[in-house]
C-alpha cells in the first residue's frame, strides 16, 4: 500500500477518481472518525487516503511509501470552510468555519494547513501541486512511478471536475455508502465544487488574510504561493490591559457574561499568537495575566456552583490595597446570603443615599494620587486599554493609553424611566468619557452602533459592530428524554408543552404584558395544556407582574434560579422562548435558545430583530394583543421547520469569532 496524503480539500479525492478511471487502482481511505465508513482491510488498497499527521498513522504501515498533495492553503481553507458548512455541519457560518480552521486550535482541523504541510512534505516520497496536478492531471500522476508499478493509463478515460461533480464519481460521491441516486448527486456537486486555483480572492474576506499570512504566510512562500496586492496589513503586536472589575459582580448578568466568554475566547486566540497579542486584567488594583484570569473563571465552571469564584480567589495572589475590594467582597457577600426581598431594599436605599456618590469621589481621589511610578510603569507596559462597561471607567481613566470601549446598549437615554438616577449619571459619564478619549467603540450590534452616532459626535470609522455569541457547549439542542426529565423534575416544570421566559424582572424586558398576552391565550381555550414557565429568581416584585385571582393564573410556573449546566434542557423542552422586551442592546437569551433549536417570540425592536430574523417572531413590545397573536402563530406553525430555522441563525454567531473581531479592533486602535 502506498499512503495518498494531504491537507482535507486538495484534490486527493480527484486524484483517486484518476487512479481508479485512468488506471483501474482502486484505493481506500484511513481515519479515525467514528461517524464515517472506513474499510476494514483497508491496507489490503494500492492507495490509502488519510488527512492525518505522519505520526497518527497506525505504527505498522508507518513506513509505507508517502505520496503528498499540497495546494495553497488559502483556497484549501476557503473550501473546507464551505465543506464544513455545506457536509458535515450544515447550517453553519462560513466565515467562523474559515477562522477556526486557519487558527486550527489545540491542533485540531489535521494539524493545521501549515503543520499538516511541514510533516508531510518531510517524510513524503513524492510531493505533487494541486495547481500542477488540474494544469496537467497524467503527467503529475505518472510522478507516482517512483514508488508504484502503474499500468499503462487510458488517456480517454480521463475525467474532468465537471464530469466528476454532476455525474456519479467512484469516490466523493457517496456512491458506496448512500442508497438514493439523488443524494449521491447532491453529495457530488458539494465535493467537486469549484476545482479552480486562486478562487480564494474571490471568496477570502479581507478581515482574514492578515491572519492568514501570520500563521500560515512563511510555508506559502515555500510553495511558491505569492501574496497579492489584497494581503492589508500586517498584524501589529498589541498589549492589551482590560478592566475586569465585572468578575468580580456576585450576578452572571449579560455583561459580566460577556466579559466571561470573551476573555475566554481571546485565551485561544493568544495561545495562537503569542507574539502578537497579550492581555492582561485589572480587578481592584490588582494586574493579572490571562491565564491566570480564565484559570479562576474555569474554577467556577467546574465547581457547579452559582458564582463560586468570589473577590477573593480573584485577589488571592495580590492582597487586596483598598477599600475597594473589601467593598466589592462585602457586597458579593451580601448579595450570596440575604433573600431578594431583604437585599433589593437595602440596595435601593444605599443607591438613593448621598453614600455611592461620596465613594465614587473617594474612589476617583485615591486613583488621583496614586504613584506616579506605578502609572508610568502601567503606561508602558500596555498599548491600549479595554474597558468593556463604560460606567466602569473610572478604574481606568487616569492612564494615558488609547482606549477601545464596548457599548452593549445606551438603554440610560433611550429609556431612561427604566433606570435609577445614580446608574443613568454614571452611564453617561462614562459615555462621555469614551467621546473624550476618542475612543474605538465596539458596538455589540448594528443598532447600538445606531444609537451611538446619534447620540454621541463619534466618527463612524471608529465604531465597530462586533457581536456577541452564545457558547455551544453550554446551549445546544438536548433531545436525550431521560435528561430532559430530570431537568423538568428539578425545576418542578409540569408535564405538556411550555413558553419559557428568561430575564430580569424589571420593566424593559417587558414580563408583565407578556405574562398578560398568555393569559389571555389561555383564556381562549385553545391551548388547555399549555403553561409558562418563568426562569430566574423570584424577586420581591413578582406579585405585582400578573392576575393572581386570574381563572388561569396556576399556568404560570417560576422555577427560580436555573443552573447554566441545566439552561439548555430547559430551552430544549419548551414550545419558544418569550423574550418581548421593549429595548436590548444585543439580548443573549434569545440567542441562547435558538442554539438550542429553540424559536423565539421577540420585541420588534432594538437589536433583536437584527439578531433573531427568521430564528422566530417579532411583535409589538408595547401589545398585549400583538403579544398574544405572535404566540399563536409560533404554536400553529410548522415547529421542525421553525427549529431548523432557529438554529441555522444562531451558528452564524460565535465567541472566536467576537474575539477576532475585538483583536481587530485593538489594530485598529493600536494604529
Amino acid at each position: 500500500m502506498i499512503w495518498l496524503a494531504s491537507f482535507p480539500r486538495s484534490g486527493n479525492t480527484f486524484f483517486r477518481n484518476i487512479l481508479f478511471e485512468v488506471y483501474g487502482l482502486e484505493s481506500s481511505t484511513f481515519h479515525r472518525e467514528e461517524n464515517y465508513p472506513m474499510d476494514e482491510n483497508y491496507a489490503a488498497y494500492p492507495f490509502v487516503k488519510t488527512h492525518l499527521l505522519p505520526d497518527q498513522l497506525p505504527e505498522e504501515h508507518r513506513d509505507a511509501p508517502k505520496v503528498y498533495l499540497v495546494r495553497d492553503g488559502r483556497d484549501a481553507l476557503v473550501s473546507l470552510a464551505h465543506h464544513r458548512k455545506d457536509i458535515i455541519e450544515p447550517g453553519t457560518d462560513f466565515y467562523t468555519n474559515l477562522l477556526e480552521a486557519t487558527l486550527a486550535l489545540g491542533g485540531s482541523y489535521f494539524g493545521g494547513w501549515s503543520e499538516n504541510v511541514k510533516q508531510w512534505t518531510a517524510e513524503a516520497d513524492v510531493v505533487i501541486r494541486y495547481e500542477d496536478l488540474i494544469e496537467d492531471p497524467l503527467r503529475e500522476v505518472e510522478k507516482l512511478r517512483k514508488v508504484a508499478d502503474l499500468p499503462e493509463p487510458n488517456r480517454e478515460r480521463l475525467p474532468t471536475f465537471e464530469k466528476l461533480k454532476f455525474g456519479q464519481p467512484q469516490y466523493g460521491s457517496g456512491a458506496t455508502f448512500l442508497a438514493r441516486e439523488e443524494e449521491v448527486a447532491a453529495l457530488a456537486q458539494k465535493n467537486f465544487r469549484k476545482g479552480r486555483a486562486g478562487s480564494w480572492k474571490e471568496e477570502m474576506p479581507a478581515t482574514l488574510l492578515p491572519l492568514v499570512y501570520e500563521l500560515h504566510g512563511e510555508t506559502l512562500e515555500r510553495f511558491d504561493y505569492k501574496r497579492g496586492e489584497e494581503t492589508g496589513e500586517s498584524l501589529k503586536p498589541v498589549r492589551v490591559l482590560m478592566e475586569a472589575n465585572k468578575l468580580s459582580d456576585a450576578t452572571m448578568d449579560g455583561v459580566r457574561r460577556y466579559q466571561v466568554e470573551l476573555l475566554q475566547a481571546l485565551r485561544a486566540l493568544q495561545v495562537q499568537l503569542p507574539n502578537i497579542l497579550t492581555v492582561d486584567c485589572m480587578i481592584g488594583d490588582a494586574i493579572k495575566p490571562l491565564d491566570s484570569v480564565v484559570d479562576m473563571i474555569n474554577k467556577e465552571a467546574e465547581s457547579g456552583t452559582e458564582n463560586e469564584v468570589t473577590d477573593e480567589d480573584l485577589l488571592q495572589e495580590e492582597a487586596p490595597s483598598g477599600y475597594e475590594n473589601l467593598l466589592l467582597q462585602l457586597k458579593a457577600w451580601l448579595a450570596n446570603h440575604l433573600p431578594l426581598s431583604i437585599y433589593e431594599p437595602m440596595r435601593r436605599l444605599y443607591t438613593k443615599s448621598p453614600a455611592r456618590s461620596m465613594l465614587n469621589w473617594l474612589s476617583i481621589n485615591v486613583r488621583r494620587f496614586r504613584s506616579r511610578a506605578e502609572r508610568k510603569r502601567i503606561i508602558q507596559s500596555y498599548d491600549l486599554v479595554h474597558i468593556p462597561l463604560p460606567q466602569n471607567y473610572f478604574f481606568v481613566k487616569l492612564f494615558k493609553l488609547p482606549v477601545v470601549g464596548t457599548v452593549h446598549d445606551l438603554t440610560h437615554l433611550v429609556f431612561p424611566e427604566f433606570h435609577e438616577k445614580h446608574n443613568i449619571k454614571l452611564s453617561e459619564a462614562g459615555m462621555q468619557f469614551l467621546q473624550k478619549a476618542k475612543a474605538g467603540i465596539i458596538a455589540v450590534s448594528n443598532a447600538t452602533k445606531q444609537d451611538v452616532l446619534h447620540r454621541y459626535t463619534i466618527p463612524e470609522s471608529d465604531v465597530q459592530v462586533v457581536y456577541e455569541a452564545a457558547n455551544g457547549d453550554l446551549f445546544h439542542p438536548v433531545k436525550d428524554p431521560e435528561r430532559l426529565r430530570r431537568v423538568r423534575d428539578r425545576y418542578r416544570i409540569p408535564e405538556g408543552p411550555y413558553l419559557v421566559s428568561l430575564s430580569t424582572i424589571e420593566p424593559r424586558k417587558n414580563l408583565a404584558k407578556t405574562l398578560a398576552a398568555f393569559l389571555e391565550l389561555k383564556s381562549t381555550g385553545a391551548h388547555e395544556d399549555l403553561t409558562f414557565v418563568v426562569c430566574g429568581k423570584r424577586g420581591w416584585k413578582v406579585d405585582t407582574l400578573y392576575d393572581k385571582e386570574h381563572p388561569h393564573a396556576s399556568a404560570i410556573y417560576f422555577t427560580g434560579y436555573v443552573a447554566d449546566e441545566d439552561l439548555a434542557a430547559v430551552y430544549s423542552g419548551a414550545k419558544a422562548l418569550c423574550y418581548v422586551a421593549h429595548y436590548e442592546g444585543f439580548g443573549l437569551p434569545p440567542l441562547e435558545a435558538m442554539l438550542c433549536g429553540t424559536p423565539v417570540l421577540f420585541g420588534d425592536n432594538s437589536s433583536m430583530p437584527e439578531v433573531v430574523r427568521d430564528g422566530g417572531v417579532g411583535v409589538a413590545a408595547g401589545s398585549v394583543a400583538a403579544i398574544r397573536a405572535g404566540m399563536e402563530q409560533l404554536l400553529l406553525a410548522d415547529e421542525e421547520e421553525l427549529r431548523k430555522a432557529a438554529l441555522r441563525r444562531a451558528r452564524g454567531f460565535s465567541w472566536l469569532r467576537t474575539a477576532y473581531e475585538t483583536f481587530l479592533a485593538y489594530q485598529h486602535a493600536r494604529k
